[in-house]
């Protein structure tokens, strides 16, 4: 039967997995290595974000797969840097989500956040250095806005804890509130850059709805849960899985919001 060491195994983590193993046992050199390694880390990334079977082992594996080749990447000439600051991209989203739950491996949540704030920093450093344009610095700016939210998700865990003297619940809200700063900042930007209805605009959209929900603003979670549910109605279509999450997500809102009315409306008439 299919397992984790199995070069057989259907499960997309191993067969990437697998496709390093081959890169390296036909010789490949560093930079092909560092390539496969790259693609890795960025497909097992989305994959747990569409699907909710992902595991904390997968997303060690892909923090694994990223720092590899962005530690490869950093080693060789100026030809590669802009495949070295793509390395340190996903090294800051995979080490920030290994950070939200909890750790894995033998990266702590708190030693996770710290790689990934490291990686981000100098990914922007290095792309501002090569003029690599807007669009490349925005995106860096919404995976901050990413490792903020979940370093607020590890610290409402208990995964992380606050300074001494500090409160854990005014620390997480001040990290959400920082990361919905930082989705608004990436949002506008890409609004500015593409449109409203660019894929990267509507992943800013998802964050800010989110963002919202966390910080108890159902108004304008609404706002912006509807208009993801419309948008990628229109691109994706209705099936599309990311589609039918946002449809989820809007449904649910609407439950929570009304049996919230009709709960004050109880108290009121029972007071």
């Amino acid at each position: 039967p299919p397992s984790p060491n199995n070069p057989h195994n259907s499960h997309p983590e191993s067969i990437l997995g697998r496709a390093r193993e081959l890169a390296k046992e036909l010789g490949g050199g560093n930079k092909f290595v560092a390539e496969v390694s790259l693609r890795c880390a960025e497909l097992l990334n989305k994959w747990a974000a569409s699907s909710p079977e992902y595991s904390p082992e997968m997303m060690v594996r892909s923090a694994f797969y990223a720092k590899e080749a962005a530690d490869l990447f950093g080693e060789m000439t100026e030809d590669t840097k802009e495949d070295y600051t793509t390395a340190l991209y996903w090294m800051g989203l995979n080490f920030g989500t290994l950070c939200r739950i909890g750790g894995g491996g033998t990266w702590t949540a708190e030693r996770a956040h710290e790689i990934a704030e490291q990686a981000l920093s100098t990914c922007m450093q290095v792309r501002e250095e090569i003029n690599a344009g807007q669009a490349k610095t925005s995106e860096v700016t919404f995976a901050k806005g990413v490792l903020a939210f979940c370093k607020a998700e590890a610290m409402a865990a208990g995964a992380i804890q606050p300074q001494m003297g500090q409160d854990p619940g005014a620390v997480t809200r001040e990290l959400q509130e920082e990361a919905l700063q930082t989705f608004t900042q990436a949002y506008e930007e890409f609004t500015k850059l593409y449109s409203s209805k660019h894929l990267d605009s509507v992943k800013c959209i998802t964050m800010l709805g989110l963002l919202c929900r966390r910080l108890g603003n159902n108004k304008d979670a609404l706002g912006w849960a509807s208009k993801e549910v419309k948008i990628r109605e229109e691109i994706l279509g209705e099936l599309h899985p990311r589609t039918q999450q946002a449809r989820r997500v809007y449904t649910e809102l609407i439950d929570k919001m009304q049996a919230e009315s009709e709960e004050k409306g109880k108290e009121a008439g029972g007071a």
